[in-house]
């Protein structure tokens, strides 16, 4: 029997652990630093492209472009948590979280719970104002690669293709992850606005 609050699984290269199932399946780590880095070797392009792959095929047979963007960078990035509780936590953020499409992108959000999950201000940091600074800087680098962050505007972008606006987010999340925790520099070709 599939479970309910689990319906993806990872696909692709060396990825076959599931996507998450709560606090059970993984400790939530403490948030990495700046210093942190992860030996992408050579292989930094492409897993930036297994990212956008991975964004695509969860948007085109499951939907909710925020879960699916979080689905994505967990399935591709070796050092993302596959925390059930941020892909849960996404639930509520698809198509920009509202049925007018005037709120923020919910891939781009995705991006963002992810980021947070990665660098994010914990809890028994909370009265620190500094805490939140990495992945406030990280975040900033994906939103650097929109025009506008909201739905509506986003989605045309994409030839009104949520497929694309997800693998686009998932792309361009997994870059900007990717140059701050690892030996990779960019050059994944994902200029498009």
């Amino acid at each position: 029997m599939e479970n309910r609050r689990n319906p993806l699984r990872t696909v692709g290269t060396g990825a076959e652990s599931v996507v998450g199932t709560g606090a059970a399946q993984q400790a939530q780590p403490a948030p990495l630093s700046a210093e942190w880095k992860f030996n992408v070797g050579d292989r930094g392009a492409q897993i930036v492209e297994h990212a956008k792959a991975l964004g695509r095929e969860y948007e085109k047979k499951y939907r909710n472009c925020a879960q699916c963007t979080v689905a994505a960078l967990q399935g591709a990035i070796e050092f993302v948590p596959k925390s059930g509780d941020a892909f849960l936590a996404a639930t509520c953020l698809a198509g920009g979280a509202t049925k007018t499409g005037e709120a923020n992108c919910g891939g781009f959000t995705g991006a963002g719970i992810v980021i947070g999950l990665l660098c994010g201000r914990p809890r028994d940091r909370f009265g620190d104002p500094q805490g939140g600074a990495l992945a406030g800087k990280v975040f900033t680098e994906v939103a650097a690669r929109y025009e506008r962050v909201l739905c509506r505007v986003v989605k045309e972008k994409a030839g009104n293709d949520c497929v694309e606006v997800v693998a686009r987010a998932a792309g361009w999340a997994a870059e900007a992850i990717l140059k701050q925790f690892s030996d990779y520099g960019g050059q994944a070709g994902l200029g498009l606005r």
